[in-house]
């Protein structure tokens, strides 16, 4: 009986996380050196990342102007998790996994490196996601 009953509670537990993943909107904290987005709420699966870009890079490109097309209409985005938010480069070896943006003229301009998604497009290849 104990063991249906635990077997039960994970199970619930599992679908309860799972439906408060899929239905979380994904929250654009920030936009950073034209190809750098900031977001909280991200999708796990990459199937579900790339659904989420194609359905808002309309949105994007009007709101952000992003992506930025070079003149040979190549583009970068690069979607990274905002995490715990912004923080302090103290200059140790303990901060080389932060990714600081220069533009902003305080101190907490860095987050830590969590990739999400990586878009990349040229004539030549297409899209790439990785």
């Amino acid at each position: 009986m104990n063991k249906f009953l635990i077997a039960g509670v994970i199970a619930v537990s599992s679908c309860s996380y799972l439906l408060w993943q899929y239905f979380t909107p994904v929250e654009i904290v920030a936009v950073h050196d034209e190809d750098t987005i900031l977001v909280k709420h991200f999708p796990y699966f990459k199937s579900r990342q790339i659904a989420w870009w194609k359905a808002n890079k309309d949105m994007i490109k009007t709101k952000y102007g992003i992506p930025y097309k070079s003149e040979n209409d190549y583009y970068s985005v690069h979607i990274m998790d905002f995490g715990n938010g912004y923080r302090v480069d103290s200059g140790t070896d303990q901060d080389s996994d932060l990714l600081c943006f220069n533009e902003m003229v305080v101190d907490a301009r860095c987050i830590e490196k969590k990739p999400r998604l990586w878009i990349r497009f040229s004539k030549n290849t297409g899209f790439i996601y990785r």
